[in-house]
Parts: C-alpha cells; sequence; structure tokens
C-alpha cells in the first residue's frame, strides 16, 4: 500500500496504547497514528480526522466507546473499526456487529493480534481484481452483488465462458476467479487448468448449483482453493478470501447473536434483565446528563457472577437502546 494510513488508537490503557503503538511500528506499513484516553475526543477524531483505521476501547471516560463509535456510524463515518474490552462484553460484541466493527479484541491481546488486524487493513483497502465466469448473466449479476458485499475492496470483470476468461487472463492480472463448475463447452475444470498455467498466483473459487463431493474433490485437486456451493453470501466471499490471502479471520460473528438483555422502557424507567446472570438493572433516564439517575440492582441470589462485571455493560445498553428509540440525542 503506498498511500499513508491514518489510525486511531481509544483507549484509557498506557499498556494497550503502548502495544498497539508496537504493533504499528512493527507492520511497517505506512501508517500514521494518533491516540487519545477519552471518548470525546474519540468521537472528534472520527469525526474530522479522516481516521482510516481504529482501535476503540469500549470504557472510556466521558463517553463509552461503543456511544463514540455509534455516533460516528449515524453520521456516515465508515472507518475500519475493532472495539476492544475486558471479558464479559456480550452486549459490546453483538453491537459490534450491528455497527459493522471488523473485529473485537479481548484483552490482553498481543502485538501480533493487533499487527494481523493491520496488515488485514491493508490488504482489504487494496483493490482486489475478481473475474466471475458463468454462462448465466444473471447469475454473474448476483454473484457480482455478493462480493460487492465483501469487506474486501473489489474491481470486477465478467466472462461468460471459459475462452474468454483464458483471453481476459492473458492482459489481466486477477488476484482471485469466481469460476463456474458446470458450463457449456469448455467446463469450470478445464478452465482451471489452462487457466492456471496463465496466473499461477489466481486465486480460483470454484462455485456450483451442485451438491457433489465427488466433483468438490476434483476442484481441490486441480488447485481450486475453495469450493462455493450456490446461492451463497457475502460472509463466504469474507472467509474465502481471508484464507486464499492468508489474512487473519475476525474473531466477530457474522450474523449477530441473540441479545443477552431483555430491556423493557416504560415512562421514565428502562429496566435491563442479564439473562445470563438474572441481575437486573433498573434507571430512571433523562434527557440532560447524567443520562442515568438513581440506579437500583436487583441481584440473581443464586449467581456466582458479581452484578458489578455486568453493570458498565449494561449502562452502555441501556444509552444506546435510548438513543435508537430516539428518546436521547446522539
Amino acid at each position: 500500500m503506498d498511500r499513508t494510513i491514518t489510525m486511531l488508537i481509544a483507549d484509557d490503557s498506557q499498556v494497550a496504547q503502548q502495544i498497539l503503538a508496537d504493533a504499528a511500528r512493527a507492520s511497517k506499513l505506512p501508517l500514521r497514528f494518533t491516540a487519545t484516553d477519552n471518548g470525546r475526543e474519540c468521537l472528534t477524531l472520527l469525526n474530522g480526522a479522516n481516521i482510516d483505521l481504529a482501535f476503540i476501547d469500549v470504557h472510556m471516560p466521558e463517553l463509552s466507546g461503543t456511544e463514540a463509535f455509534w455516533s460516528a456510524r449515524k453520521q456516515g463515518i465508515q472507518t475500519f473499526v475493532t472495539l476492544m474490552s475486558n471479558p464479559p462484553a456480550a452486549e459490546a460484541v453483538d453491537l459490534a456487529v450491528k455497527l459493522r466493527a471488523y473485529e473485537f479484541l479481548f484483552k490482553p491481546f498481543t502485538v501480533d493480534d493487533a499487527l494481523g488486524i493491520m496488515k488485514t487493513f491493508a490488504r482489504i483497502s487494496s483493490p482486489t481484481r475478481i473475474l466471475i465466469v458463468d454462462d448465466s448473466s444473471t447469475v454473474r449479476q448476483i454473484v457480482q452483488k455478493v462480493v460487492q458485499g465483501s469487506v474486501f475492496n473489489c474491481e470486477i470483470t465478467e466472462a461468460g465462458d471459459g475462452e474468454t476468461a483464458l483471453t481476459l487472463c492473458r492482459t489481466t492480472e486477477f488476484d482471485a476467479v469466481f469460476l463456474d463448475r458446470n458450463m457449456p463447452g469448455m467446463d469450470g475444470l478445464s478452465t482451471m487448468k489452462r487457466l492456471r498455467l496463465i496466473q499461477s498466483s489466481a486465486k480460483v473459487v470454484m462455485m456450483s448449483a451442485e451438491a457433489n463431493l465427488a466433483k468438490e474433490h476434483q476442484a481441490f485437486d486441480a488447485g481450486a482453493c475453495a469450493f462455493l456451493q450456490k446461492p451463497f453470501h457475502s460472509a463466504d466471499v469474507d472467509r474465502v478470501l481471508h484464507t486464499a490471502f492468508g489474512l487473519r479471520s475476525p474473531n466477530l460473528k457474522l450474523a449477530a447473536n441473540e441479545p443477552n438483555f431483555d430491556v423493557a422502557i416504560e415512562g421514565s424507567t428502562i429496566r435491563l434483565a442479564h439473562k445470563a446472570t438474572g441481575h437486573i438493572f433498573e434507571y430512571l433516564w433523562s434527557q440532560t446528563p447524567p443520562y442515568l439517575r438513581n440506579a437500583v440492582v436487583r441481584i440473581a441470589s443464586t449467581c456466582t457472577i458479581a452484578p458489578g462485571r455486568v453493570a458498565p455493560v449494561a449502562q452502555e445498553t441501556a444509552l444506546l437502546q435510548l438513543r435508537t428509540a430516539h428518546l436521547l440525542a446522539a
């Protein structure tokens, strides 16, 4: 990557800041980073500093990391974000998925953990040249839409048959080829064998609407890096390309888990029942700071997990629920 990457480190832990700074230096990428220890400045920087890549701690003074991230997303900021927290942070992870964070790091993490994300960002944000080969124009359009939904910055070319694909490969280098297994004339397997003689570095992803284990084995034996059964989704493309390019796969689930709080808003009261422990957190909410007042905690007597371990996430969940319901300003 030639251009400078602007990175934000937002964490009130000097240890975490040092780990991320060390990873940035070790990456040998053209990184310029800035650091802050509070959520308010984090939001200001996200909104005005053209941040490409951000590592944001969930718990920070003045404004939580999830609130800063939520506000930035609401304003259209598409920064590549990794959230960080000490476990347990199930609700924060769920919010990270909903807000389209790339990753969630649980502390303590290592330089290598952070370094993997930085290198992944550099690869993802660089152009990825994709060739889609299928004899059906409708299928090509569907696959193109799915690939464009990936986190990778894909530049897509299409071919309707194997010969056209080979002609394109003689003049253009492709990073990955999504190739239909069953095509009239030169089928996908024959196309792949000839294609790999022209471009041995191209990663070939075989596609088929047919579930046939023998044909999958043939494709892998001939050099395919993956086999996708149609229809597939953008999450499948992400998974395949991460593996093909040797990238660290994110820990975040690509589909949101069931929320771990049952939330009820009744007048000026918001009540959260934590499903895993049974603890109940109740607040009076106000449209002026402090937004949550008169906290009442009803402890589940049979639970061995202290409510203090869950309380910070309960507060963040309450604030985000109130904002989602447009009861509080962003």
